[in-house]
C-alpha cells in the first residue's frame, strides 16, 4: 500500500526522485522488515511531527526560519510545550534564515536547516539557495505549502515550489503522503552532503503535514558505498610530483576537512600551497609554504607562481574563473610541461563531473580529497623527488618578499578599509585559531582575505560564488549559533550591511556576541570604481545614504562606537575585542580600491599592482586604460 501511495502522480514535474529512494522502491519489501518494525514506533504521528523527528535523527540541533499559515504544522513542532531539543532561530526575513542556515554550515561543518512559509517565503530562499548552489554548502529547505487539493489553483500563497527551486538545488521535491516524510528526510539529508555538497529543497502540503500516520511509514533509502580510490591515478600523480621542478598545490574548499593530510603531503613533497577564498585556513597561512590566497584580489606573489610552475595540483577546487583569469593565458609553463611530459595539471574532484569543465586535467583523481590525499601519502615516499626544490621555494619566498600586500595610508590620519581590518587582526590575532569572520560583498570582503592570516579551516564565511551583498549579518548569526565557543566577527561594507540590517533584532533577542565592524565609504565601493575605470567615471547608484549606525545598534540595545581617524583606533578596538555581548564600530573609510587586481581579459600575471591606480586623483592624473568588460 505504500509502496502505491509513492507511485501515485509520479509523472508529475514534483515526483522526481533521488536515486536511493528509486532504490528504495524497486527492492522487495522483505529486506526491509527490520525498518518495517522499527517504523511502527512513528504509527500515530502527524506529517509535521514526522518531519522534526527525522531532524532529530539526522542530528539537527538548531532551525533558521520564520512562521507562515502553511508551516504551522510543523513550526509547532519546536514550541518548548512539545520540548523539542531544536533551536528555532526566528531571523528578520526568509533571506536572512537561509543566509544564517549557510553560515551554520560553512562555520561548523554541518548541513543548516531552514523553514519558511509558501509562496513568498519561499521565494525569499531564492537566493540562499542559490549561493549555497554555488559555495557547494549542504542545506537542508522547508518549505510548506497550500493542501494537496488546492495546489495548481493560484491558491493565497501558493507558488511552483519545486519548479521555481529545481535549478538551484540539488534535488528539489514535494512529499504528497505521509507514509514517505521520515524517508524523504533521511534523503534529503544524504543528497545534501553526500559528493559535492549543496542545498535540498523539500515542499510540504499542509495537509500532509497534518495527516496521521497509520502503520508503518516507508523503509529509509539504502546508503550507497563509497567510490573506490583510484590508485593507478594517484602512482600517475607521485610521479609527476617527482618528476616537476616547480610544483605548486592550489587548494579549494573541497579540502577543507583534510587539512591534515594537505600539510602532511606539503611538507613531505616540500611544495609550495595557494588557496582559494573558501579554502583560507586550510593551509595554515603562517606556514612557510603558504602563499596565501591567489586570484583577482588575491596574492600577487601566489598567481606569479602559478604562472611560473610546471606541475598545478588542484585539490577540492574547480579553476573557478576568479582563480584563473583569462584562460587562454593561464598556467602557460604547466601546460607547456604536459606536452612534454614532465608536469601539467592535476585535478582532485569528488566530483567526476567537473574534470574539464574548465581545464582538461593531466591527472583526474575522483573522490573524496581527504581519502585521496591520505592514500597518496605513502605512495609519494615511493618517488623521491628528482630535483631539489630548495631553489623553487626559495623563488617563492622572493616573490613574496616583494609582492607583499600593501596599501598608501591617508597622510591626515583618516582610515582607510585596509588600516581598520589590519588593526582587528591585530587585536584579536593573540587568539586566532578561535576567530571565525564573516563578510558581505565588495572592497571589505576582498581586503579581509589580504589582512588576516588565516589559520584553520572554516574560518573564513563569505558568499564566493554568487557574490551575495546581504550576505554577511545573517551568516555571522548562523556562525555563531554553530560554534557558541568561537569568536565571530563580521566585518561587513555599509551597501552590504544596509541590505540584511534589520538581522540586528536576531542578534539582540538572542544576545549573540558578535563584533560587527562596518566599513563605511558611503559607497558602492568596488562597483563605483568600475564606473570609473570602465565607464568613464559616469557615476551612477553606487553613493550611499546611510543611518548613523551608532545610533542605529544602540535602538536595538548593542553597544556600539565609531572610528573617524587612527588616532580613534586603540580605543575602539579595545572596546570591540573585549566586548563580552555583541558590538558595533561604524569605521569612517576613506574610499579606494582593491589591489592587486587581475581584470578581465588579463591573465594572472598582468595584475594592476598596490600604487599604479590612484582612484582618488584628480582627472589630471592618468589612470590605465580598462578594456572589455567590467566584471561582473
Amino acid at each position: 500500500m505504500t509502496l502505491s501511495l509513492l507511485r501515485r502522480g509520479a509523472s508529475s514535474s514534483s515526483r522526481r526522485l533521488a536515486p536511493s529512494l528509486r532504490r528504495c522502491k524497486s527492492t522487495a519489501t522483505a529486506d526491509y522488515d527490520d525498518g518495517f518494525e522499527e517504523d511502527l514506533r512513528y504509527s500515530g504521528m502527524s506529517g509535521g511531527k514526522l518531519i522534526h523527528e527525522a531532524l532529530v535523527e539526522c542530528g539537527v540541533d538548531t532551525v533558521f526560519g520564520y512562521s507562515g499559515g502553511a508551516n504551522l504544522p510543523i513550526l509547532d513542532q519546536f514550541s518548548r510545550q512539545n520540548k523539542s531539543p531544536i533551536r528555532f532561530v526566528m531571523n528578520r526575513s526568509e533571506q536572512c534564515c537561509g543566509h544564517a542556515a549557510e553560515g551554520y554550515a560553512r562555520a561548523s561543518g554541518r548541513p543548516g536547516v531552514v523553514l519558511t512559509t509558501s509562496g513568498p517565503g519561499l521565494t525569499n530562499i531564492i537566493t540562499p539557495l542559490q549561493d549555497a548552489r554555488g559555495d557547494s554548502t549542504p542545506l537542508i529547505a522547508l518549505s510548506g505549502q497550500v493542501p494537496t487539493a488546492a495546489v495548481g489553483t493560484d491558491a493565497f500563497q501558493e507558488c511552483l515550489a519545486v519548479d521555481l527551486t529545481r535549478p538551484c538545488t540539488k534535488w528539489s521535491y514535494q512529499v504528497r503522503s505521509v507514509e514517505e516524510v521520515r524517508s524523504v528526510v533521511h534523503e534529503a539529508f544524504r543528497v545534501a552532503t553526500s559528493g559535492k555538497p549543496g542545498p535540498v529543497h523539500l515542499d510540504l502540503p499542509k495537509d500532509v503535514m497534518t495527516a496521521v500516520l497509520r502503520g508503518a511509514g516507508l523503509p529509509l533509502p539504502l546508503q550507497p558505498p563509497p567510490a573506490p580510490i583510484d590508485h593507478a591515478a594517484l602512482h600517475r600523480v607521485a610521479e609527476l610530483l617527482a618528476i616537476a621542478k616547480k610544483p605548486i598545490f592550489y587548494v579549494g574548499q573541497g579540502a577543507n576537512g583534510a587539512h591534515l593530510e594537505l600539510r602532511a603531503l606539503a611538507e613531505a613533497c616540500n611544495v609550495p600551497v595557494t588557496t582559494t577564498v573558501h579554502a583560507m585556513g586550510t593551509f595554515d597561512e603562517h606556514h612557510p609554504n603558504s602563499l596565501h590566497m591567489l586570484g583577482m584580489h588575491g596574492a600577487a606573489y601566489a598567481n606569479f607562481a602559478i604562472q611560473e610552475s610546471d606541475l598545478i595540483v588542484a585539490i577540492g577546487s574547480r579553476f573557478d574563473d576568479r582563480t584563473t583569469g583569462v584562460l587562454s593565458k593561464y598556467a602557460p609553463e604547466a601546460k607547456k610541461a604536459h606536452t612534454e611530459g614532465r608536469g601539467g595539471l592535476i585535478h582532485f574532484d569528488i566530483e567526476p563531473s567537473q574534470f574539464g569543465r574548465v581545464i582538461n586535467p593531466t591527472v583526474a583523481v575522483s573522490g573524496d580529497c581527504k581519502m585521496s590525499l591520505a592514500a597518496l601519502l605513502p605512495i609519494v615516499a615511493q618517488y623521491p623527488p628528482k630535483h631539489p626544490r630548495e631553489a623553487w621555494l626559495k623563488r617563492a619566498h622572493e616573490l613574496k618578499a616583494e609582492f607583499p600586500f600593501q596599501y598608501s595610508p591617508p597622510s591626515d590620519k583618516r582610515l582607510k578599509t585596509q588600516s581598520a581590518i589590519e588593526a582587528i587582526y591585530n587585536g584579536l590575532k593573540h587568539r586566532e585559531k578561535d576567530v571565525v569572520v564573516a563578510t558581505g560583498v565588495g572592497n571589505h570582503q576582498m581586503m579581509s582575505c589580504q589582512f588576516f592570516r588565516w589559520t584553520v579551516p572554516r574560518q573564513f564565511i563569505t558568499s564566493g560564488s554568487l557574490g551575495t551583498m546581504g550576505f554577511g549579518l545573517p551568516a555571522a548569526i548562523g556562525a555563531q549559533v554553530a560554534c557558541p565557543d568561537k569568536i565571530v566577527v563580521l566585518i561587513d561594507g555599509d551597501g552590504s550591511f544596509n541590505m540584511t540590517l534589520n538581522d540586528l533584532g536576531t542578534i539582540k533577542e538572542h544576545q549573540l556576541p558578535i563584533k560587527i565592524a562596518i566599513m563605511n565609504d558611503h559607497r558602492q565601493q568596488m562597483v563605483h570604481v568600475w564606473q570609473k575605470l570602465f565607464f568613464d567615471s559616469r557615476l551612477m547608484a553606487t553613493d550611499n545614504v546611510n543611518p548613523d549606525y551608532v545610533a542605529l545598534a544602540q535602538a536595538y540595545g548593542i553597544e556600539s562606537y565609531c572610528a573617524k581617524t587612527t588616532d580613534d583606533l586603540p580605543f575602539v578596538i579595545d572596546k570591540f575585542v573585549n566586548a563580552k555581548g555583541p558590538v558595533l564600530i561604524d569605521f569612517r573609510c576613506v574610499p579606494d580600491i582593491c589591489l592587486p587586481m587581475v581584470a578581465p581579459g588579463k591573465g594572472l600575471d598582468e595584475m594592476f599592482m598596490p600604487g599604479s591606480i590612484d582612484i582618488n586623483a584628480g582627472a589630471e592624473k592618468q589612470q590605465p586604460k580598462m578594456e572589455g568588460l567590467a566584471p561582473s
